[in-house]
């Protein structure tokens, strides 16, 4: 579980200008939309039962925020405007069989892209995971094809770390995908803490 480490201040989702915050059933129709924007067509990060690559109807993307509702090893979060409330993406935290280990993804919409916020999103993923979890290392898988995911992870001080080859085919070619991770000691001389040990 994500909470197996006692918080010795209760966590705040919530930077500068963003927040994260759990899905309820009426971000539905926000998530059809942005979901199914074309520029997201193979990085959207839902759920392997949903294609990556076709459009979703409103009932798939229903079924979607019902099985990120009902995850027990998993936290699937909005990622808000302060200001306005609106919904502008999501973030995943996903456990699996390692709470040490934890996996990231985080999609803002093409619309709401390039203005700092998914930078804002995983400082707070960050944050939480390396201050009140077990969490010793945070990964992050992407498409090779993705450069600007790639790009954005290696901005945010994530490290290449190997690669599932031959993993997809886009356009007729296989892709690999690249996982990239980052230590809580890299995390911790980034960010000039040092309450945890490596």
């Amino acid at each position: 579980m994500l909470d197996q480490q006692p918080l010795a201040v209760p966590f705040s989702f919530q930077g500068a200008s963003i927040a994260l915050r759990p899905f309820e059933s009426e971000d539905v129709d926000v998530l059809y939309k942005y979901l199914n924007h074309p520029d997201l067509v193979g990085r959207r990060y839902i759920p392997w039962e949903f294609s990556d690559l076709l459009p979703l109807s409103h009932k798939q993307v229903q079924e979607i925020y019902e099985k990120w509702a009902e995850g027990k090893e998993e936290l699937h979060l909005a990622v808000e405007l302060r200001e306005s409330q609106q919904v502008i993406g999501h973030a995943n935290l996903e456990v699996e069989w390692d709470p040490h280990c934890p996996n990231i993804a985080l999609v803002i919409s093409p619309v709401q892209q390039r203005q700092g916020y998914a930078s804002m999103a995983i400082g707070l993923l960050m944050r939480y995971l390396f201050e009140h979890t077990p969490a010793h290392v945070v990964t992050g898988w992407v498409a090779d094809w993705n450069t600007a995911g790639r790009q954005f992870l290696l901005k945010n001080s994530f490290q290449e770390a190997g690669c599932m080859r031959r993993a997809g085919i886009r356009g007729g070619k296989y892709f690999d995908l690249v996982i990239h991770d980052q230590l809580r000691s890299e995390w911790l001389q980034r960010v000039g803490g040092g309450a945890h040990g490596a």
